[in-house]
């Protein structure tokens, strides 16, 4: 279901973006990204949770997640689209402005004077990336 909406999510926001993006400014190219990102990431990340959760349960309580659509799966969503939410919208936010950063980067790296200030920042954003994407994965689970 999440795979679907994401793809729905991605031909809507295509159609919506593709002519925008040579009419206006980059300020709204990148809030624009941001909202792609994020939506994915968030999308990502409920499912990972919910996975988590379920695996968690299937380990702790194997008798309450022991057929193929058990209680657990309801619990694990309801939670990690209630209680956990915030924390998802919070981490998912991080990471696709990191990505909207970079994504911009790329587009505008035809200048060709400054190619080793590119470069660098080109591998900071991408360490800051890994490493956020790293630690939610983490914090979503504990």
């Amino acid at each position: 279901i999440f795979l679907a909406i994401a793809f729905a999510w991605s031909i809507w926001w295509s159609m919506a973006a593709g002519n925008a993006f040579s009419s206006v400014g980059t300020a709204i190219v990148f809030l624009f990204l941001v909202s792609y990102y994020w939506t994915h990431q968030v999308l990502q990340n409920t499912v990972h949770v919910t996975v988590a959760g379920v695996v968690g349960t299937w380990w702790f309580a194997p008798e309450e997640a022991s057929s193929f659509w058990s209680t657990s799966l309801n619990e694990s969503f309801v939670r990690s689209t209630t209680y956990s939410f915030g924390s998802i919208c919070l981490g998912s936010l991080l990471v696709a402005i990191v990505q909207a950063l970079r994504q911009l980067h790329h587009m505008l790296r035809d200048n060709e004077e400054f190619n080793f200030l590119v470069c660098i920042v080109d591998c900071i954003l991408g360490c800051i990336e890994n490493i956020l994407e790293y630690l939610n994965k983490w914090a979503y689970i504990y």
